[in-house]
């Protein structure tokens, strides 16, 4: 099941699969902005990753004396989301437990995906419902990918609203974070700069980042809501950027495997709810 959404500006598909984004045509720039699946450089064009973000090094989480078998990046991209509430510019989507899910993430959950369009912008709502008679840990994140020319030189992602914790490299999709970490405002979009995999940042809730062109030109802007990192891949010779708003990140080489000791897992009582926005404008050429 594929829902499409329209306005003046943007044509967008979403695929009940994961609820995820496979297109946006812009209209006034007559191009495609998401990347396009492609086998043998990136098969997605914009995952959901829940209940976990990254790789688990002992390939799941233990919660006391019980283990959970997860998948690296979670289970929800994997599973059909429902259509709650539908315009023609506005589309609500929700996932939740199932006998499958409980087999191995024990508790009662719902996700709500809410996707909209503005004369500029391309909006994500992303919102975690515990339903469950426990309180129960997660981590959630886009990874959206973009359709950007960055094998050309020059391209930059700037940081504007303030100084992000990193870069932080990953090795073996494995992140270890310094003591004393960096500050950035600008990362150089450098050829092999993900020749290790993702980068990292963090300190990036209520983050505005830019990605710049080498002729200067702000080609798009992402907003973030209340994420505390972000990542960024891209496949060395692909005109891919993903840039990936997260509650959460790929394991430490030393974690334990203690849920509760995993970096950025998220706490959820019961009957409580939380939210995550992300807002993508795309530049109109002048």
């Amino acid at each position: 099941m594929i829902w499409r959404l329209e306005n003046p500006r943007f044509c967008v598909d979403i695929n009940a699969m994961g609820a995820e984004l496979t297109r946006i045509w812009d209209r006034q720039q007559n191009r495609e902005q998401l990347w396009q699946a492609l086998p043998g450089v990136w098969n997605n064009s914009a995952t959901q990753l829940f209940p976990v973000v990254g790789r688990l090094i002992h390939n799941g989480l233990w919660e006391g004396s019980e283990f959970c078998a997860l998948p690296d990046h979670g289970f929800v991209r994997h599973q059909p989301f429902r259509c709650v509430e539908r315009r023609s510019d506005w589309l609500r989507l929700e996932a939740k437990a199932t006998a499958q899910t409980l087999s191995i993430w024990p508790w009662q959950w719902r996700m709500q995906v809410t996707f909209s369009l503005t004369e500029t912008r391309v909006h994500l709502c992303q919102q975690v419902f515990n339903d469950d008679v426990h309180p129960f840990w997660y981590s959630l994140g886009w990874h959206p990918g973009f359709s950007l020319a960055v094998t050309q030189a020059g391209w930059q992602v700037e940081f504007v609203s303030q100084p992000a914790h990193g870069p932080f490299y990953t090795r073996d999709r494995t992140l270890a974070i310094p003591e004393n970490p960096p500050e950035t405002r600008c990362f150089p979009l450098a050829k092999d700069c993900f020749a290790s995999g993702a980068v990292y940042f963090g300190n990036c809730q209520q983050q505005r980042v830019i990605v710049r062109s080498p002729q200067g030109r702000i080609a798009l802007t992402l907003e973030t809501g209340q994420q505390p990192w972000l990542a960024l891949w891209g496949v060395t010779g692909s005109d891919l950027l993903c840039i990936e708003p997260l509650a959460g990140t790929t394991d430490d080489p030393r974690f334990s495997g203690l849920v509760a000791n995993k970096r950025g897992m998220q706490s959820l009582a019961p009957g409580e709810c939380q939210l995550f926005e992300t807002r993508v404008c795309f530049a109109v050429d002048e």
